[in-house]
């Protein structure tokens, strides 16, 4: 089937009226008669908060209908910077569906990160509660401030209409703007996704998630990153699945409780959060599990051969906020290979170039432009394929194995190092609970290569463990290109989906 023909029968899984959609008829409108619990809210506590999809759709309309009362017009920047609490989730939806554009934070910005991006993204409206306000010290006069916990909010959206017919949109039109991490050294800046790429996201939720209507599932992320917005609501609100939302903080102890509690079927999560939990998880807690599927980083095969041998095979998977969706991935079926990502998806044309992964840039999901940064846009193509920046390599089956971003190769005395594969091996020393590893600039080699250590909790830091490690990866990795340089510390830097920032580690 010729890829044109194979997107455009994918259109039907998603509701389309000819040129025109809104993401929301998929997600919110198609189940809104159902009494089936759509998000399950669990606080640190054990408390649950359930929204079922009617209950969830009347609260979806009336906070449209609030931006119509307010006088917010179509198109607009939506910013939404909150806790993962029902209000986020709402707004968001509420955001899309009267053809305005989602725009969410994560809550750990402080004033310069969070004023950075509203004014980045020309922000009209900010969605936030009175707490997370405070960090906002200037306000530009055009945007509108919606207080969800103010009385004068909670009065006025209880008197909404609990009906609201989503705005037609064009499929190109944008529904959500993610803002980069910045994690690589690029501007923070807002990666524009459009309604159309729910066609895509919908698929991959299905053939990568292997959700479907009666599942129970996890998704780890916030939704101020991609994941969080794209697979912890739309996709799995688009198939009618049930979203399990923990509100805390990450214990490893209590997500287990979490996962049994609530008889998780599927989980997307962090290789990171998946290391962490190893040291407390056992084979009884993934009874119910049917699939794992991991996001962000690269899956080690320490991690992947723990799950393996208490009983989960985990399906690894490969994207960006520039892609919309996943694109490379092992899913249910498909034969696993070590260390490998996957293979592209049916429908997805890639492969390697200059060590580079390379996308032909005909899929439904892939972004439509980076707010006010079109020469950035611009860059990522060349000779009709997409540049992700992302270091990998085939083999002749067509499987990729992901060597990390291509700031992050190491140089060192004219050699090329992944530091996911020194990391792989750091991580089987029984005194490594976490490791990151960086080039630092060497007068002799170029790069020097530098591991930052977590140990784990027994054992003690001094300098004969600094020599042991170090040798440990010489002997099991390579002669030449083993940290010579160790730092313990007590925890590295992370984006919320579980990313180290190995930038923050560069500059000290």
């Amino acid at each position: 089937m010729k890829k044109e023909r194979f997107w455009k029968e994918l259109e039907k899984n998603v509701i389309i009226h000819g040129d025109r959609m809104n993401v929301a008829e998929s997600c919110i409108d198609r189940h809104s008669n159902s009494k089936k619990p759509a998000l399950v809210f669990q606080d640190e506590k054990g408390r649950q908060k359930i929204y079922t999809y009617k209950k969830l759709a009347i609260k979806v309309n009336q906070f449209a209908n609030f931006l119509e009362k307010i006088k917010v017009k179509k198109q607009s920047r939506i910013f939404i910077f909150l806790p993962k609490i029902p209000e986020a989730y709402i707004s968001l939806l509420g955001s899309i569906k009267h053809g305005s554009i989602a725009v969410p934070l994560f809550e750990a910005f402080q004033t310069g990160g969070l004023e950075l991006r509203l004014n980045r993204g020309n922000a009209d409206v900010l969605v936030t509660n009175s707490e997370l306000a405070q960090r906002l010290k200037h306000k530009s006069k055009k945007m509108k401030l919606i207080i969800i916990n103010s009385k004068s909010y909670k009065k006025k959206i209880k008197s909404m209409p609990q009906k609201f017919d989503s705005a037609l949109m064009k499929k190109k039109d944008t529904a959500l703007m993610i803002f980069t991490s910045s994690t690589a050294g690029t501007p923070v800046a807002g990666i524009q996704i459009p309604h159309k790429a729910l066609i895509q996201q919908h698929y991959t939720a299905r053939l990568v998630l292997d959700l479907n209507s009666n599942d129970r599932y996890f998704c780890t992320a916030h939704p101020g990153w991609v994941t969080g917005s794209v697979y912890g609501i739309l996709a799995p609100l688009s198939i009618g699945c049930t979203i399990y939302i923990y509100e805390g903080h990450f214990k490893s102890k209590d997500w287990i409780k979490f996962i049994r509690k609530n008889k998780i079927s599927v989980i997307y999560t962090a290789p990171t959060a998946l290391r962490m939990l190893r040291q407390e998880i056992k084979k009884d807690d993934l009874n119910n599990i049917k699939n794992m599927c991991s996001v962000g980083e690269a899956l080690t095969k320490a991690v992947f051969d723990f799950y393996k041998k208490i009983g989960v095979e985990i399906n690894d998977s490969y994207w960006q906020t520039e892609t919309g969706a996943i694109v490379i991935a092992s899913w249910p079926g498909l034969k696993k290979k070590s260390g490998a990502i996957g293979k592209a998806i049916p429908g997805i044309t890639a492969k390697t170039k200059g060590g580079m992964i390379c996308l032909k840039p005909d899929f439904p999901s892939i972004m439509t432009g980076i707010y006010k940064h079109k020469k950035m846009y611009k860059s990522y193509f060349k000779n009709n394929w997409f540049l992700t920046n992302d270091s990998a390599h085939t083999d002749k089956q067509g499987y990729f194995f992901f060597e990390g971003r291509k700031d992050d190769i190491i140089k060192t005395s004219g050699e090329r190092v992944s530091p996911i594969e020194i990391e792989s091996i750091l991580m089987k020393h029984p005194a490594v609970r976490e490791s990151a590893v960086i080039g630092i600039p060497n007068k002799i080699k170029g790069s020097a290569i530098k591991a930052f250590i977590v140990l784990n909790k027994k054992f003690t830091r001094n300098e004969k463990l600094k020599q042991d490690i170090s040798l440990f990866v010489k002997r099991n990795y390579a002669g030449h290109s083993y940290p010579r340089i160790i730092e313990f510390a007590d925890s590295l830097p992370k984006t919320n989906s579980g990313k180290i920032i190995r930038m923050k580690l560069r500059k000290g």
